[in-house]
C-alpha cells in the first residue's frame, strides 16, 4: 500500500513539472510573437507632413503702431439750472433725440414772472415818458435837465427789464446742442439742484478718442492723417478715422503727446465708452517681398525659409529686414514667384516627405 502511495506522489510531481514546462513554452511563444510583431519591418508608420504654401510676391510692407482708448461723444453738456426752483414740467425722456433749442424742462417761475411783469411795465412807462419828454423838449416846453432825467430813467428801466427777462429765461431750460438725452435726474415736483446735472445731452453723430503717442511717433503723424479704428464690439473690420488734434508738447507729468482722433457715427452703432484700438501706419516700405513672420526659421544658427523646388524641399538662407509682427521683409534669398512653406515648416527637414494641403 505504501509503494502504491509513493508511486502516485511521483506521478503527481511529474505532471506538475510537465505542466510548468508547457506553461513556460506557451509564454515563450507569446513573447516571440510579440517581439516579431514589434520588429516587423512590414508594419510602416506615416512620416508624411502636411504643409501649406504661398507664392511670394512683391508688395508694400506697413509697420503699424496700435494705440488704445475709449470712445467719447464729440459734444456733451451737463445742464445745471441757473435758478433754484420746483420742477413743473419735464419734456424729454432718456435716449430721446433732441435738436438745439428744444425745451427740456421748466421750473416754477411764479415769483420771477411777477418781477418780470413789473420790470416790463416800468420799462414801457419809461419808454412812453421819454418819448413825451423828447417832444416837449424839442418844443421848448421842458428843460434839458428834465429831458436828461427821462433818458436816465429809461436806461435804468431798460436794464431792469433785460435782467428780469434773462432771469425768467433761466426757468425754461433748452438744449444748447443737437444730440441724445443721456440722463434725466429730475421729476415733476422735485427741487432742481445746482449741484447735480438735471439733464445731460450728448452728440454722438461723431465720436472721438483721446489718446497719446510716444516721441518715436510724434514726427510721423500729423493733423488730418487718416487712421484705422477697430471697435471689436461693433465690427471685425477697421473703421476710418482722422487725427483731428495733436499736441506739439507732452502732457504735464508725462512723456507722451496727447492726440485726438474723430470718426463718423451716423448709424450710431458705436456707443460712447466702447473700447477702441487705433491702428497708425508709422512706416511703409514699397516694392519688397514680404512673407508671414512665422515662415522664417532659425536652423543651425542660420535664418532660413522652407521652399518647394521641383517638388523637393530645400531651406534657403535669407536676410530679413523690417518685421511688423505679421509680415517680414525678405531682402535676399527669396524671389517673386517662389513657393514658400507657411505652415508645418517647424516639423520639416530637407529629406522630409510632405503633402501640400489647401
Amino acid at each position: 500500500m505504501s509503494n502504491k502511495t509513493d508511486n502516485i506522489k511521483k506521478l503527481s510531481k511529474k505532471k506538475k513539472i510537465v505542466l510548468i514546462i508547457v506553461l513556460l513554452l506557451i509564454l515563450f511563444g507569446v513573447f516571440r510573437i510579440v517581439t516579431n510583431r514589434l520588429e516587423d519591418t512590414t508594419v510602416t508608420t506615416s512620416d508624411v507632413i502636411n504643409i501649406k504654401v504661398t507664392t511670394s510676391a512683391i508688395t508694400t510692407l506697413e509697420n503699424t503702431s496700435p494705440l488704445t482708448g475709449r470712445l467719447e461723444p464729440i459734444e456733451e453738456v451737463a445742464l445745471l439750472p441757473k435758478a433754484m426752483g420746483e420742477v413743473t414740467n419735464v419734456y424729454v425722456d432718456l435716449g430721446q433725440k433732441v435738436k438745439k433749442g428744444t425745451v427740456l424742462f421748466e421750473l416754477d417761475k411764479t415769483q420771477m414772472a411777477t418781477s418780470f411783469n413789473q420790470a416790463k411795465a416800468g420799462y414801457q412807462d419809461a419808454q412812453t415818458n421819454l418819448s413825451r419828454m423828447q417832444t416837449l423838449y424839442q418844443e421848448g416846453a421842458v428843460s434839458l435837465q428834465q429831458y436828461e432825467q427821462a433818458k436816465t430813467a429809461y436806461t435804468i428801466a431798460k436794464e431792469s427789464y433785460t435782467a428780469a427777462s434773462d432771469g425768467l429765461s433761466n426757468y425754461v431750460v433748452s438744449s444748447p446742442i443737437d444730440g441724445y438725452v443721456t440722463s434725466v435726474n429730475i421729476d415733476v415736483g422735485t427741487l432742481a439742484s445746482q449741484a447735480v446735472a438735471a439733464v445731460t445731452v450728448a452728440n454722438i453723430d461723431e465720436l472721438e478718442i483721446n489718446t497719446s503717442v510716444s516721441e518715436n511717433m510724434i514726427n510721423k503723424v500729423a493733423v488730418g492723417d487718416k487712421v484705422e479704428v477697430l471697435v471689436s464690439s461693433v465690427s471685425d473690420t477697421p473703421l476710418p478715422g482722422t487725427i483731428s488734434a495733436l499736441s506739439p508738447a507732452p502732457a504735464a507729468g508725462t512723456l507722451t503727446y496727447p492726440m485726438k482722433i474723430t470718426l463718423d457715427n451716423e448709424n450710431t452703432l458705436m456707443k460712447p465708452g466702447m473700447f477702441a484700438e487705433v491702428i497708425i501706419t508709422s512706416d511703409r516700405t514699397y516694392g519688397v517681398i514680404a512673407l508671414p513672420s512665422a515662415s522664417v526659421l532659425i536652423k543651425s544658427g542660420k535664418t532660413v525659409v522652407a521652399v518647394i523646388e521641383d517638388n523637393k524641399l530645400v531651406f534657403r538662407d535669407v536676410v530679413v529686414g523690417v518685421d511688423n509682427g505679421e509680415l517680414a521683409e525678405i531682402k535676399s534669398g527669396i524671389e517673386a514667384g517662389d513657393t514658400v512653406v507657411i505652415e508645418g515648416q517647424y516639423y520639416l527637414e530637407e529629406n522630409s516627405e510632405f503633402n501640400i494641403i489647401e
